[in-house]
């Protein structure tokens, strides 16, 4: 029976409607999620271009003192013969073209990273920092560390130097190496203020040039560890230390055991700071294993894709003369090195503890010194990262230090 025309129109109105209501949400749905989308990313865009602006400084063209004539530094307190404002050698910031943009051959976390496109081996001097809450004055660099990258030999060496080494800075006088670096924050007359006068106290002493430069303090390691999700630490024996410092200038225990263990940033930075227990060669020994930890962690987690997450977190806290596109060639070029052709290299050999006017210094013998950061790869105690036990200094330990408040044992990690 044929329906009359009214009724077959009302039948068809509802598919009518039901498809035109289906294609609206086909063409809105997009618009929403990408409205969504932009209002979650645009801001972690934003927050890391912003990040970005913090981490990767202006390079300054600052005095070179690699070249400066060799001479055991003085007694403490005596001034140096070098001057900040007049060098041996007057020239700007490393001369490398920037890397052409290439892509990554396969390997564990492919990336479109450019390729370095320099063959001299560079020199990074990594600088950590003990910031804290409250505290007057800049902080001192406890952590100092020459990085050495051999992008034609595939090669990395990393020689650790002792935060109480008797050193040169020039245009001040003999002290402690930790002491450049507020030194120099303090100065408005050097360029770049404490990573420029750490870097040329090192160039000063060793006669190494260094290149480049990496500061971040405590917090902002232990976010990078955290943004990648922790890191894998083998601790190779028992390490307690009954006086950790605290943000608040109290004291606190730190326990690990020995074994595999996964760490937090905060669990990671207190393992490679601890040294009351067995002194300060064997933190330098862990600071180098963190360092490894962290790479391989990174290459196993692909972290670029944490890129802006990364760069939000840690602005405030780190901060490097390196351009992003040269941080993007070393984390290809770091891809291609063979962890088993990454050596650690250690001053514990020579240098000797002296106190000297009542304070606690480590004396190397400067020509052995030199000698080794001449020709770091020709080094014959060069062993890869806590591969094997660390060579026996002739510091033990780290001397005990008065405390400025009463200890406070807080947030303890093991008995």
């Amino acid at each position: 029976m044929r329906l009359p025309a009214f009724l077959q129109a009302a039948r068809r109105r509802p598919v009518r409607s039901v498809r035109v209501v289906a294609v609206a949400l086909l063409l809105f749905l997009p618009i929403v999620m990408a409205t969504w989308a932009a209002s979650v990313l645009v801001p972690i865009a934003i927050e890391a271009r912003q990040a970005a602006g913090q981490v990767f400084v202006t390079p300054v063209v600052r005095q070179h003192y690699a070249d400066a004539p060799a001479t055991a530094p003085a007694a403490p307190g005596t001034p140096t013969t070098a001057s900040t404002q007049t060098a041996v050698s007057s020239v700007g910031p490393t001369a490398t073209r920037a890397p052409d943009a290439t892509a990554t051959p396969p390997g564990p976390t492919p990336t479109p990273y450019p390729a370095w496109d320099g063959d001299r081996p560079i020199n990074v001097l990594l600088l950590g920092v003990d910031a804290r809450v409250g505290e007057e004055g800049p902080p001192r660099s406890d952590t100092i560390i020459v990085v050495r990258v051999d992008p034609v030999a595939k090669r990395v060496d990393m020689l650790s130097i002792p935060r109480d080494l008797l050193v040169e800075i020039p245009g001040y006088s003999a002290t402690k190496i930790n002491a450049a670096y507020p030194y120099g924050e303090l100065n408005a007359d050097i360029p770049g203020g404490g990573p420029t006068l750490a870097a040329q106290t090192v160039e000063y002493n060793f006669g190494i040039r260094i290149d480049y430069f990496a500061e971040v303090d405590i917090a902002g390691m232990e976010k990078v560890v955290d943004t990648l999700g922790g890191i894998i630490l083998d601790v190779p024996g028992i390490v307690k230390d009954d006086q950790y410092p605290t943000g608040d200038y109290g004291y606190t225990r730190v326990y690990f055991t020995p074994g595999l263990q996964m760490m937090d940033g905060q669990t990671a930075v207190r393992y490679s700071r601890t040294r009351h227990d067995d002194g300060d060669f064997a933190r330098q020994d862990r600071q180098q294993q963190v360092l490894m930890a962290i790479r391989d962690r990174a290459i196993g987690t692909g972290a670029i894709t944490k890129l802006p997450e990364l760069l939000a977190d840690v602005g405030s806290s780190v901060r490097t003369d390196l351009s992003l596109r040269q941080m993007f060639s070393l984390a290809r070029l770091g891809q291609e090195i063979d962890r088993a052709d990454i050596y650690s290299h250690s001053l514990a050999p020579y240098v000797e503890e002296s106190w000297i006017d009542g304070g606690y210094y480590l004396v190397g013998d400067w020509d052995s010194i030199r000698a080794l950061a001449d020709d770091l790869p020709g080094d014959p105690n060069a062993r890869r990262p806590l591969e094997s036990p660390p060579p026996s200094p002739s510091p033990t330990a780290a001397p005990p230090a008065a405390p400025d408040v009463a200890p406070t044992m807080t947030s303890p990690l093991g008995p």
